[in-house]
């Protein structure tokens, strides 16, 4: 059986809507615990696998020091731009992560955050990972924990199967295809990976509205702009019962996300 992968088209709104919403809803706050994690130290060499905008390199920055040195990797140039504009001292790379342009044992720490499940050749990307990383290094794999884990997202995600069909519902739920029991586990053995640590943790997604939290992952799965007024209207009228539970006095939505964070210490010939 093949296995389906949704990977979204990067375009300036993509871009727009991550900085806007998606950085500091969810990957500000996850790029800190995903570094210490990482356990960093002053100089070390650290790759930021599909670094998007750079939110895990910056982070990563912090830790390393000045005597430290931070690329991020990305095949997507309009990410890169908008990671150039925010940050100096960090060396952004155009590249595939499937055949990535680097030696063999170049780096301390060889990270990838919420990445990997858009990424096709995953068995490829893993194994060049650990290619590119030094003897004694280590690689970190974030991502996501079970859907049913993730309650307002489990929720917009039926929600839209409802109104749109089970394509959109399958573009909006890709971020947890590797959250599956087990899923991790084989990709990792595929990948020639026997021994590894996951490091589970739970986490918030803070929306500044409902709407914000629905019209964000509808642009995303590239379903906002095909619904008319009056279906957009009563997608948000059932958001609004549905949701309710997740929003505070205030109005702001909050989900609960849950992360597995994969450890492997490489001492393999790559």
């Amino acid at each position: 059986m093949t296995t389906q992968h949704f990977t979204p088209e990067v375009s300036d709104d993509l871009v727009r809507l991550h900085e806007q919403y998606l950085v500091p809803a969810i990957y500000a706050q996850w790029a800190a615990r995903v570094a210490e994690i990482a356990e960093i130290d002053i100089g070390h060499h650290v790759l930021d696998v599909a670094c998007g905008t750079g939110t895990l390199a910056r982070a990563v920055q912090l830790e390393t020091g000045l005597s430290g040195k931070i690329t991020g990797l990305d095949r997507n140039p309009k990410m890169l731009a908008s990671a150039r504009e925010k940050s100096s001292g960090i060396e952004w790379k155009l590249g595939d992560a499937t055949a990535m342009p680097f030696d063999k044992n170049q780096f301390d720490r060889v990270m990838c955050q919420f990445a990997l499940m858009f990424i096709s050749n995953r068995v490829a990307t893993i194994k060049e990972m650990l290619r590119v990383c030094k003897p004694d290094g280590l690689v970190v794999l974030a991502t996501w924990g079970p859907l049913q884990h993730a309650g307002a997202y489990a929720l917009l995600i039926d929600m839209v199967r409802k109104y749109l069909g089970p394509a959109a519902a399958m573009k909006l739920s890709a971020p947890w295809a590797l959250g599956k029991p087990g899923a991790m586990d084989a990709l990792l053995l595929s990948s020639g990976v026997n021994e590894y640590e996951c490091h589970q943790r739970v986490g918030q997604a803070s929306y500044p509205s409902m709407r914000a939290f629905v019209e964000t992952h509808l642009r995303l799965a590239g379903e906002f702009d095909t619904l008319n007024e009056q279906d957009l209207e009563e997608i948000y009228n059932s958001a609004n019962t549905l949701l309710q539970p997740f929003l505070t006095p205030g109005g702001q939505m909050v989900a609960q996300l849950n992360a597995n964070i994969f450890t492997v210490q490489d001492e393999s010939d790559y």
